[in-house]
């Protein structure tokens, strides 16, 4: 069974939100979806380039699990009260983005110096 499959039959607070996702139609592309994005949002925050836009994909992903496995007001089990990881992470990104991460340790600082980039206002925002 794909994990989306799995994770999505267990929601309760969004059900009806999340259980289209587990149609058999679309659950191979979901999961292709998923499993493709945590690697482009991983790489991109190891090596510090497009930090902004990975960030925000990140919050929203995990802003997606955490009210899926949501059984309010509790997270996951009795023991999570609203708050568990998911907020924790998704805090951590917002830091990375307004502390400008990928200027400090990683390539966006030398992305934004390319030519490509500076004279393109489509590329510009996605590094600055």
């Amino acid at each position: 069974m794909p994990p989306t499959t799995r994770s999505s039959s267990h929601t309760k607070t969004f059900h009806d939100v999340y259980a289209p996702f587990t149609a058999p139609s679309i659950s191979p592309t979901i999961t292709f979806l998923v499993e493709y994005g945590h690697l482009a949002i991983g790489l991109s925050l190891l090596v510090g380039l497009m930090v902004r836009v990975s960030a925000i994909a990140g919050i929203c992903l995990l802003m997606m699990y955490w009210t899926a496995h949501m059984d309010w007001p509790f997270i996951e089990n009795a023991n999570n009260f609203i708050v568990d990881y998911h907020i924790v992470y998704s805090t951590v990104l917002i830091y990375l983005i307004v502390k400008r991460a990928g200027h400090v340790w990683g390539l966006d600082a030398w992305a934004e110096r390319q030519a490509m980039v500076s004279q393109s206002a489509l590329l510009r925002p996605l590094v600055s």
